[in-house]
């Protein structure tokens, strides 16, 4: 009777997983869109100058440190940026095949997430975000262009609804050669 019984059990759980295999859907394939993303995989330097607008004072220089990895899968790119040696922000890269555009969550040090938008075509991505500050609708724009395999160039603009887009940091990345802790500090 207990053999028979577990023979019974064997062959439900057998049908029961045949069942779920035949159901389940076939495994995603990663978007060749999101392959342009591999170009950022590494560690990079960042440096900039922040230019004079009605959003900054402008002069200012920074310097900054992110390192790229696809996460397992290949579906996503994960970022985490330093700045002064610590961590600032991490971000998370993906691609939306419904809105044929990348995805670009940012969880900053500071308590912010930031949601942006972008395409890529030939070595230029352009990247976009909608904010409001003071009461005022903001829009945010981000483009980098490859400069070679190892560095692009990248300009930040914003404007006011209605208004010009205004330059607010430009600035260079270059990919290092060492590994990703001995670049942090």
């Amino acid at each position: 009777m207990k053999q028979r019984s577990t023979a019974c059990l064997l062959a439900f759980l057998f049908s029961a997983v045949s069942v779920f295999a035949q159901a389940s859907p076939p495994p995603r394939k990663r978007s060749p869109e999101l392959e342009k993303q591999s170009f950022f995989v590494g560690t990079w330097k960042l440096e900039g100058t922040m230019k004079p607008s009605p959003f900054t004072h402008g002069g200012d220089k920074f310097e900054s440190t992110e390192h790229l990895e696809w996460m397992p899968g290949g579906f996503f790119l994960l970022a985490h940026s330093y700045s002064a040696g610590k961590l600032a922000e991490v971000t998370v890269i993906g691609y939306d095949p419904k809105d044929k555009s990348f995805t670009h969550t940012s969880f900053t040090s500071s308590g912010e997430t930031e949601l942006w938008r972008g395409v890529a075509e030939n070595d230029i991505w352009i990247w976009t975000k909608e904010k409001t500050v003071n009461g005022k609708a903001l829009t945010e724009r981000l483009t980098v262009k490859k400069t070679s395999p190892n560095s692009y160039s990248f300009a930040q603009e914003m404007k006011i609804a209605g208004g010009d887009w205004v330059t607010v940091a430009e600035g260079t990345g270059t990919k290092q050669s060492c590994q990703f802790f001995e670049c942090s500090g």
